[in-house]
């Protein structure tokens, strides 16, 4: 048995998230959001990764490399590293945004490969999300200033705990 920090209670289940009268908005806004959403997608061999901006494990130069990214971080102040690890937790929390999402009515991907303007955008934003984390994630530990096994299992904790979402009968 998987155990908590935490007694953790589920809520009870939601049938709908949204109203019959927001649910038709979204459905309605199906055609905007592949007119005007998607094109902004672009296809990954065009999109930044995270191995960009760091140390080249295949280079003869890797542990100069890292050597150097270690000798930049020495002198930044701890509260550069306390935003940089709360927003890489954030980033490694996706899972749980993305099944949140996945849940909602109107924007609900059932089969996690749906055509739907909502799923493809959602997935695609997943992964865009997922290369900040993996970038902060690689520098953290680089860079030998933080406690990582600290941070992976809060983040263990985040996600495994489950997420209350604070949309659901949020009146927007």
């Amino acid at each position: 048995m998987i155990q908590t920090s935490r007694v953790h209670k589920p809520r009870s289940r939601i049938t709908h998230s949204m109203l019959p009268e927001k649910l038709e908005i979204f459905k309605s806004l199906e055609g905007w959001a592949e007119k005007n959403m998607l094109p902004y997608l672009k296809p990954v061999e065009k999109c930044w990764q995270p191995q960009q901006f760091l140390p080249d494990p295949t280079s003869e130069e890797f542990w100069n490399q890292v050597e150097e990214l270690r000798k930049s971080a020495v002198d930044l102040p701890d509260e550069f590293f306390v935003v940089l690890i709360g927003d890489m937790i954030t980033e490694e929390a996706l899972p749980t945004y993305q099944s949140m999402l996945n849940t909602w009515d109107g924007i609900r991907d059932e089969t996690c490969s749906s055509l739907t303007p909502w799923a493809i955008w959602i997935r695609a934003w997943t992964a865009e999300e997922n290369r900040h984390g993996d970038l902060l994630n690689k520098y953290l530990y680089l860079s030998g200033r933080v406690n990582m096994r600290q941070i992976e299992k809060t983040v263990q904790y985040l996600i495994g705990s489950g997420m209350v979402s604070f949309f659901l009968g949020f009146n927007f």
